[in-house]
């Protein structure tokens, strides 16, 4: 499904970090206008306010670096993704990292944007290799007693559900931005959209499945919503709906997701 896909390309046998030219078989985007809808975000539906940041900071003349923390299925991911589809950008997952591939990484490729989704998974030397690039835009590394350095222009966008593990000198680095859990009438609205938009679900169905999902079973998981709706498939019988929600319920631990 578009909406929450991940693309995942290993760069090469010698490099732990699965980065890539996430998309590459997709249209890729220079800057876009500021203010102005642009295509870049259009797999995400509100957030008009970030997006509108996200276009400010990627036009800005120096990197301003922009870190999304909130709880999972928050539309995080989806502002990874889609910041992939810009010239030069690079993706990252911070559990997968280690230092010498996003050194190596960073010296080979240069990319202008580094993306980085699940950021608190990244462990502390990782993330001291990128305090210098955020600050100072140098890279430097010591490896076999040879010294490299390079200078790079890159801007880091990154995610993470909470920054607890991050590196407090990192953390100075991002201008951090908290989503906040979805209310019902957002969560309704957004799921209504999704399954509307993306799985062709007749919209007062939709309607039924959201609110079964955020009254029922507890969850704001947009994910969960699309899960049901696929199993209904094109039959609209809301006793099968009844039936799939009721085993959702049965089963879930505690609005999981």
């Amino acid at each position: 499904m578009r909406l929450f896909g991940r693309w995942r390309k290993n760069t090469n046998n010698n490099s732990n970090i699965p980065v890539s030219e996430l998309g590459s078989n997709r249209k890729r985007y220079s800057k876009p206008a500021i203010g102005q809808k642009h295509a870049l975000f259009d797999a995400i539906i509100g957030y008009d306010d970030i997006k509108e940041l996200f276009v400010m900071s990627i036009n800005a003349e120096r990197p301003v670096h922009l870190l999304l923390v909130g709880p999972p299925a928050s539309a995080k991911s989806l502002f990874m993704s889609s910041l992939t589809k810009l010239e030069r950008s690079y993706y990252a997952v911070g559990s997968s990292s280690t230092k010498s591939g996003i050194s190596d990484y960073l010296f080979e490729y240069r990319p202008r944007y580094f993306i980085i989704d699940e950021m608190e998974k990244m462990n502390k030397r990782d993330q001291t290799s990128l305090l210098n690039l955020m600050e100072s835009g140098i890279l430097s590394e010591l490896k076999h007693n040879q010294k490299r350095t390079t200078q790079l222009k890159t801007w880091v966008f990154a995610s993470c559900n909470n920054v607890e593990k991050l590196l407090p000198p990192l953390l100075t680095r991002f201008r951090d931005i908290h989503f906040k859990p979805y209310t019902e009438q957002e969560f309704v609205d957004i799921a209504v959209e999704i399954l509307d938009r993306e799985e062709g679900v007749d919209r007062d169905v939709a309607m039924i499945v959201a609110d079964a999902v955020y009254n029922r079973i507890k969850s704001t998981n947009i994910r969960e919503c699309v899960r049901i709706a696929r199993l209904i498939g094109n039959n609209t019988n809301l006793a099968k709906l009844d039936k799939i929600i009721d085993t959702f319920t049965k089963y879930s631990a505690l609005g999981s997701g």
